[in-house]
């Protein structure tokens, strides 16, 4: 049996508190531990298999303020300590601190994940762990001294530090390939994903996460505890800025960014012009960072009217020239070229599924992804093979996520949120699903949406 979890985003809760809590995991695991049970019940012990497989974006070490200030003594980091600056062996030992503070707040997720509760749990047996790189987790990739922790933190038995973890799962008695899927993501993955050390590379996605959604609301205190605002407000503020990475789609965000602004008004005109010059600093700052600059030039396509690098520039644009009395046209403006792009474009992860299991034999019945937040499951393509009764169906996965999100409303006056929870379980021949055997892989996937008032 396989078990497939992705984007949990763990963190150091400098940039907020956004995951479940660990009792929430608890009552999870134990649903898996009961599916397990039946699942391998028909085999030996010795010959039953139980496989946790986290496929990506379980820590996250990108959405911290710790980027820009050490957490534990304040000291101020410079732009080349940062991934996407110069990175040097101080870049690494500040992912150090931030994957030791990630591993310190959630002690008791990481021992549910790694299975060492796996008896109180309902497990027949101590669950094999396997972890697969994705994005926000990338640095427990490109460093050893990472990948050590990570290996302890886990569990991870067979894994060495001085191998990189790998990038993609192949399990063929189960029918599956999955990974974490941000390969088809052009601003979330840097060029071919056939070449391994692609996956070191430092994407733009990193720079916005960090050095807008992480540092805007730091700019916005700072401002903020330069007017007469009670310091409880302030707090309350930033926290509210600090959803910005759980915004979906991605092209709400600035809308988010307005409807932040807007709902402010009650504290006057003061605390707006602190905000809007928060938004107009971040962009300013963004645009010059040299990293931004290559990146745009890297990937500008003159032939193009309306590339990657045309939608970085215009998100610069917007907030360097934020303000909310006039920035109703030049939001518009950005959701119609949104639109627009939509037109030339795809699904990209359907086309890159599809591509997946043009590599794969007809064995493989499903290819999984993360990354998106969505859990989505779509046919790709119906196999009927000579001498073959029954075809063999190819189908997409999506494993969501575990973090919550906010949505905008219909009407366009306001966002609401919710928690997200999705596991997908695969079944090989032989196992139990729902109390009987099945003799071609098939799975199983759960979501479920959690509303605290």
């Amino acid at each position: 049996m396989l078990i497939f979890i992705s984007d949990l985003h763990l963190m150091d809760h400098t940039a907020g508190r956004h995951q479940l809590e660990a009792a929430t995991f608890r009552d999870i695991f134990k649903e898996l531990g009961y599916q397990a049970q039946e699942a391998v019940s028909p085999f030996e012990p010795q010959n039953q298999e139980i496989i946790i497989v986290l496929l990506g974006d379980i820590f996250d070490l990108i959405r911290t303020e710790s980027w820009f200030f050490q957490k534990n003594t304040g000291e101020q980091i410079d732009l080349k300590d940062r991934p996407w600056g110069n990175p040097s062996k101080k870049t690494e030992e500040i992912a150090n601190d931030i994957l030791n503070n990630i591993i310190k707040e959630n002690e008791e997720i990481f021992s549910i994940l790694a299975g060492k509760e796996w008896k109180t749990l309902g497990f027949p047996k101590k669950p094999e762990i396997m972890y697969l790189q994705g994005n926000h987790d990338r640095l427990c990739n490109v460093y050893p001294s990472l990948r050590e922790k990570v290996i302890n933190i886990l569990d991870l038995k067979d894994q060495l530090p001085s191998n990189p973890f790998p990038n993609y799962l192949k399990a063929e008695e189960y029918g599956v390939y999955a990974r974490h899927g941000h390969e088809w993501d052009p601003f979330n993955f840097e060029g071919d994903y056939l070449t391994p050390s692609n996956y070191f590379k430092t994407p733009i996605g990193d720079v916005i996460a960090s050095e807008i959604a992480s540092k805007l609301p730091i700019e916005v205190g700072r401002r903020l505890r330069n007017t007469e605002l009670p310091e409880k407000d302030v707090i309350q503020i930033c926290n509210n800025f600090r959803n910005l990475f759980d915004v979906r789609p991605l092209s709400a965000i600035i809308p988010w960014l307005s409807f932040q602004v807007q709902r402010y008004e009650k504290y006057g005109e003061n605390v707006q012009q602190a905000i809007n010059a928060a938004f107009r600093q971040i962009g300013d700052e963004f645009m010059e960072i040299p990293f931004v600059k290559d990146w745009i030039k890297r990937n500008d396509q003159f032939w193009n009217p309306l590339d990657q690098a045309d939608l970085i520039q215009i998100l610069g644009t917007v907030l360097k020239n934020f303000n909310v009395g006039n920035s109703e046209g030049k939001l518009k403006l950005f959701e119609k070229l949104n639109q627009l792009k939509g037109l030339w474009s795809q699904d990209q992860y359907l086309i890159g599924a599809k591509k997946d299991f043009e590599t794969l034999s007809s064995r493989y019945s499903y290819v999984l992804y993360g990354h998106t937040h969505i859990p989505f499951q779509y046919p790709i393509d119906v196999l009927m093979e000579k001498g073959s009764s029954k075809p063999t169906e190819q189908v997409y996965l999506n494993t969501g996520t575990w973090r919550p999100s906010y949505f905008q409303s219909l009407t366009g006056r306001g966002f609401t949120t919710w928690n997200h929870l999705t596991f997908t379980t695969i079944y090989k021949p032989g196992e139990i699903m729902d109390g009987q055997v099945v003799h071609t892989p098939t799975f199983n996937t759960w979501t479920g949406y959690m509303k605290k008032v």
